[in-house]
């Protein structure tokens, strides 16, 4: 790995990155209706809940064997999280009344729009923490408005996110090509944050642990 791809690796979205969740109170009349999914399935042991944004490699869930999830999307149709699949990924969890989360979605559609994404590394998408007494709600209009076009897991019972150990919105998880999670952040990443778990997400677990040996992390 070139050294100028190493010092990026390094450096990902350190600094302090803002984060969470506004505390939005007000409860109002929404219109629309519930939207009819699939029970969601888990299989595999649930990652630890994420303490705080850390350099690569200082996550305790490092290395861990990321979920399968099973469900559909807010039309019905069928989608599957399979970290087993040979696939590098990466999933954002999102919520429908978190501001930074309606701010996150549309930047990262214009990219998809624009440039169709990576061919290498897949996106999905899970809106969680599902909550009609809450603004935006339904999640499924949101992201219909929004034209978002990733595969995404509606999860009404938060078992998608209690699985991959979220902490805040939005939450964001890479997977490798081996089925591990390589790193997660609870941040508004932005498409040059998107860019850099997808390089992250491509890199073997031995890779990154040379990686971070030569860097002293």
């Amino acid at each position: 790995m070139a050294a100028k791809s190493r010092n990026k690796l390094v450096i990902i979205l350190g600094g302090g990155v803002a984060v969470l969740v506004a505390g939005l109170v007000a409860f109002f009349t929404v219109s629309g209706s519930e939207p009819e999914t699939a029970e969601v399935t888990v299989e595999g042991d649930p990652i630890p809940v994420l303490a705080g944004n850390a350099p690569v490699g200082q996550d305790i869930a490092f290395g861990w064997d990321a979920p399968t999830v099973t469900g559909s999307d807010w039309k019905g149709n069928p989608v599957t999280i399979d970290p087993a699949d040979g696939r590098p990924k990466v999933i954002v969890f999102l919520a429908h009344w978190c501001p930074h989360c309606q701010a996150e979605v549309p930047q990262i559609q214009a990219w998809l729009n624009q440039t169709g994404g990576s061919s290498e590394v897949d996106l999905y998408g899970v809106a969680t923490s599902i909550n009609r007494s809450r603004p935006n709600w339904p999640p499924s209009d949101w992201l219909e408005r929004e034209g978002w076009t990733s595969p995404t897991i509606m999860d009404l019972n938060n078992r998608t996110s209690t699985a991959y150990g979220l902490s805040a919105f939005p939450y964001w998880v890479a997977v490798n090509s081996e089925g591990k999670v390589v790193y997660r952040v609870a941040a508004s990443i932005g498409v040059e944050g998107l860019l850099t778990l997808q390089q992250l997400a491509t890199q073997s677990m031995a890779e990154l642990e040379e990686l971070i040996a030569q860097t002293g992390g």
